[in-house]
């Protein structure tokens, strides 16, 4: 699966993008506002859009409203930080961070099914 990835934690992206190609994914990871941006207004075609909780929710909203206009098929996976936490995102589905990467992996089974 093609995942587009959006985090400002460079070594956060990183290890995700590690564990996700590690399980055969295809994923692209932007580290900055303006890029992440921009790739939700490309031509590219993406299954699943992971946003982390450390993109700005301001910006989050704006990537969501381009890529729900450019890419109607994504689905989008908000990373929350704790349990309890209520985003300020409209995402297709919620995961906890910390509940690590088998749960995200479980997560992008079910919403490619």
């Amino acid at each position: 699966m093609k995942i587009l990835s959006f985090s400002l934690d460079p070594e956060l992206s990183g290890l995700r993008k590690a564990v996700l190609v590690a399980a055969g994914h295809d994923v692209i990871a932007f580290t900055s506002e303006k890029d992440a941006l921009q790739a939700a207004q490309s031509a590219n075609g993406y299954g699943v859009v992971l946003l982390c909780h450390q993109f700005p929710a301001a910006a989050a909203r704006q990537a969501i409203r381009l890529l729900r206009q450019h890419h109607p098929g994504a689905r989008i996976v908000h990373i929350v930080h704790v349990y309890g936490e209520w985003p300020e995102v409209e995402a297709d589905r919620y995961i906890v961070g910390a509940d690590g990467p088998e749960a995200l992996l479980r997560v992008l089974r079910e919403v490619q099914g």
